[in-house]
């Protein structure tokens, strides 16, 4: 099976909590008030990269527009380190953030392309998957006008192990705004014993697991808790912590 675990997380970068207040305009703001930054081209950047473990998630669901067929409902991941070197550990997850600005019209939300190319994978079935081609929507604030997201990719089934770049591209329209590569690499055995008391299923080391009458709260930062009801390449979107 494949638990591809990508992840379309948007908001506004001064929107930390869950629920967003809403679409804000600027009809009270001063006569004086510079909106010239409008006028400029919409750009990207990459703010944050790395190996990411997975906290917790709501299971594995079919989803048919991913590249394998599945993907991780509601994972919540923690950043192990930051590195664009990913080891070929099953649990392991590689994911980044990036930051759209700014974006025209002020928009309460804003169609964005998401990309993935990797090295081929042999399915169960015995099909080659290559990578993935969504579309994703996110909500914007406003008086921010722009967007930050995190997307990914988990490396949970055996068949996924494989080297290579794997290449992920952010587009809007038809400019390509945001490109990330990660190159997987098979790890020694000293690095092994290392990560994969973070990176295998099951309790995480230095880890407070949640249950149901404490769940993890808005403030415990660097946790992303990522999707309202579902996490898949191209779902909608959520807020962070």
């Amino acid at each position: 099976m494949k638990y591809l675990i990508p992840i379309a997380l948007l908001f506004a970068l001064s929107a930390c909590e869950r629920n967003s207040s809403g679409p804000q305009d600027n009809a009270g703001a001063s006569p004086g008030y510079d909106m010239s930054y409008l006028d400029r081209a919409v750009q990207g950047k990459v703010t944050q990269r790395g190996l990411y473990m997975l906290v917790r998630s709501d299971g594995v669901i079919d989803d048919p527009t991913t590249g394998t067929g599945k993907a991780v409902s509601n994972p919540v991941i923690q950043q192990v380190k930051s590195t664009e070197r990913i080891p070929l550990i099953r649990g392991g997850q590689m994911y980044f953030q990036y930051r759209i600005w700014p974006l025209p019209d002020q928009p309460a939300y804003v169609e964005l392309r998401r990309v993935l190319k990797h090295p081929p994978l042999t399915l169960p079935d015995g099909s080659t998957s290559t990578g993935s081609d969504y579309v994703m929507k996110g909500k914007v604030k406003v008086t921010a006008n722009q967007a930050i997201a995190y997307t990914g990719y988990g490396l949970d089934e055996n068949y996924e192990l494989v080297e290579g770049d794997w290449v992920f591209e952010i587009w809007y329209q038809d400019k390509k705004l945001v490109e990330q590569t990660f190159t997987t690499y098979w790890p020694d055995k000293a690095e092994i014993a290392t990560l994969e008391q973070y990176l295998s299923p099951g309790k995480k080391v230095g880890i407070s697991r949640p249950s149901a009458d404490k769940p993890f709260s808005k403030k415990d930062w660097p946790r992303i808790v990522v999707g309202e009801t579902k996490s898949s390449e191209q779902t909608g979107p959520s807020s962070a912590p």
